[in-house]
């Protein structure tokens, strides 16, 4: 009998080989992400790399819910290094296909949390394709005209969009809720909520909105004149019945200086009246219904970037306080890990900085660059022992000491 047991452990081990049981022990952990360098798409999955694209200026790099596409922005390059409008691509993972969409697509495309299907706006128009059947033509179907932006509802199925009640500067900006049916060219809509604007405010747009984690509160920012919002937007939360509506504080328009916790509705966020990042830039906690802050940045220190690992841990890239002098001797940031304490996690060289911190699969994430390049840097969060993963990352534009990593750098979160 026990010869029998033998032989069957021998026979499991050579059909088996040792480094498949490990690659599904290891496969949870593994990182996936699309990135640009060379000004190409790029995409690694662990440790393997894959070059995407061979020509053109690629920005924007964005996934589907299930890891199967990548949408991306191709154009010609802009004095300042980045994109406005550009060729809508959707790149198919399995069969390795580049399919093109449209043309004059703004960067703000999104894909649904929970199907494959993709929004776009081209001006102002709003448009979603579904990718549900790769081998099929695809179908766009228009959704709604003069849209200032928008968002999809936490179940995949339903959008939020802001427009503006006329051309008129001082007009209301109507939110309205947008169901897709399964079978329906038009979607229904139903009003939200109005934003009344005064005679004497200048708002023209929101940004996109996010809902809080039990998709009760929704916040975003209200937008006002170009001119004036490169130095200050007002920041907001709405009850998702449209009964509450709260303006909390004034930040700059960076979308992803707005943050709710994982699982509980208290909302992060970086605030501070100016366009340079360098000053003033003070990162708080909202609690939700209470509207209590509290602010988290010490005095003379500027904080550039955040992520939550947890409901009450977060990392925070900050810098010392300065004014706009030559660029070489501005302060480049560090981060910060924040709980019951406060304390410095990464020690990036004199001349470098660590930015757009990020937390997933037990894995630290995040950018340092010199100003000249820029590197992907990861950790285990247990030990921060870190390792460079990604090398030589296009540098993103970028705007008084702010850069747009969104637009190099994407990570697969599911």
């Amino acid at each position: 009998m026990k010869k029998i047991v033998l032989l069957t452990i021998l026979l499991v081990s050579v059909i088996i080989p040792f480094h498949s049981i490990t690659y599904a022990d290891n496969r949870h952990d593994t990182l996936k992400a699309a990135f640009i360098r060379g000004d190409n798409l790029w995409m690694k999955s662990g440790n393997v790399e894959r070059k995407l694209t061979h020509e053109g200026f690629i920005r924007y790099p964005k996934w589907s819910h299930d890891g199967e596409w990548v949408a991306y922005l191709k154009e010609q390059r802009k004095m300042d290094g980045s994109i406005d409008n550009g060729e809508l691509f959707l790149y198919n993972i399995p069969l390795n296909k580049h399919i093109k969409v449209t043309s004059n697509v703004t960067s703000n495309f999104q894909w649904s949390p929970q199907q494959n299907k993709l929004t776009f706006l081209k001006k102002s128009d709003l448009f979603v394709v579904n990718t549900a059947d790769p081998a099929k033509p695809f179908l766009i179907n228009h959704l709604a005209d003069k849209v200032e932006n928008f968002s999809w509802y936490p179940n995949g199925k339903e959008l939020l969009i802001s427009t503006k009640e006329s051309p008129t500067l001082h007009t209301d900006i109507q939110l309205s809720k947008l169901s897709l049916g399964m079978d329906r060219q038009k979607p229904i809509v139903k009003p939200v909520f109005t934003i009344q604007v005064g005679a004497k405010d200048y708002y023209v747009s929101t940004s996109q909105f996010k809902w809080s984690h039990d998709r009760k509160w929704i916040s975003f920012l209200l937008n006002p004149t170009a001119s004036l919002s490169a130095d200050s937007n007002t920041l907001c939360v709405l009850s998702v019945d449209g009964q509450v509506f709260q303006r909390i504080d004034e930040m700059l328009n960076h979308e992803e200086w707005l943050q709710w916790a994982p699982n509980r509705n208290a909302l992060g966020y970086i605030s501070g009246f100016g366009r340079e990042v360098l000053k003033n830039k003070q990162f708080k906690i909202l609690g939700v219904p209470a509207f209590r802050k509290e602010r988290l940045t010490p005095a003379g220190y500027a904080d550039r970037d955040f992520s939550w690992k947890n409901n009450h841990v977060l990392y925070v890239s900050r810098s010392p306080e300065s004014e706009l002098v030559e660029i070489k001797e501005r302060p480049l940031p560090s981060i910060f890990e924040i709980s019951d304490n406060q304390k410095q996690v990464t020690f990036p060289a004199k001349n470098e900085g660590d930015f757009a911190p990020q937390v997933h699969r037990r894995q630290f994430i995040w950018i340092r660059t010199d100003r000249a390049a820029a590197n992907i840097i990861v950790a285990a969060s247990k030990d921060m022992k870190e390792k460079q993963w990604i090398k030589n990352l296009t540098m993103a534009s970028w705007y008084y000491e702010k850069w747009n990593w969104e637009e190099v750098f994407s990570l697969y979160r599911g």
